[in-house]
């Protein structure tokens, strides 16, 4: 009986199991190459941006100069290929930056499945629905659909104007009446959209 009664001492805590070590060397890198590709495609996405403001800015410009000095001074040639340049740039920054988006969906599915964390991800990431998420959502599409109603109306004016330029009668020689005053409407229009996209871009509260 004072065998039986005696405390015997806990037996020591089991080894790790493997799989759990398997799954910590896994987490490891993907880890670390989720917070790579966040910070690259931050950086892309602040390069895009920056290079669509220089489109937009030497477009606008562009305008100007040809109204002012015409299509062959250095003004107009000079912002013809900066605008033509950090397009490039703009373009070949959203292709990575898309590129880079696809692969850190991947690793973030990889990092969900081996850890095993999928379902929580998918309850906390849908979340409630309710009015005032959804006002808040409103309050942030409203500054884009104001803005895409502006962009629409300025297309309609430069198409408009483009519509009066090619229906005018051709003078040999010269520009007709007509094709002037569809050409200065087509440039207003053109310039509208280029000088409401550089607003929305330098103002702040529409970043908020």
């Amino acid at each position: 009986m004072a065998v039986a009664d005696a405390v015997l001492p806990s037996p020591p805590p089991p080894p790790p199991a493997r799989i759990v070590v398997v799954v910590r060397f896994a987490l490891t890198p993907m880890l670390a190459l989720g917070r790579v590709l966040c910070v690259a495609g931050g950086a892309l996405a602040c390069l895009c941006f920056a290079a669509a403001w220089v489109t937009s800015v030497a477009a606008a410009a562009q305008i100007v100069a040809r109204r002012s000095w015409g299509e062959g001074s250095a003004p107009f040639l000079f912002l013809q290929a900066l605008t033509y340049g950090a397009l490039k740039v703009c373009v070949c920054s959203f292709l990575v930056f898309v590129a880079l988006a696809v692969l850190w969906a991947c690793v973030a599915c990889v990092i969900a499945l081996v850890s095993g964390s999928t379902p929580g991800f998918k309850k906390s990431a849908s979340g409630p629905i309710t009015r005032e998420s959804v006002a808040g959502l409103f309050r942030l599409l409203r500054p884009a659909v104001l803005g895409l109603v502006a962009d629409v109306a300025f297309f309609l004016l430069a198409l408009a104007g483009l519509l009066v330029a090619m229906m005018s009668p051709h003078v040999e020689g010269s520009i007709s009446q007509g094709e002037m005053v569809g050409s200065v409407i087509e440039d207003v229009g053109t310039f509208g959209i280029h000088a409401r996209r550089d607003s929305l871009r330098c103002d702040p509260s529409s970043r908020s």
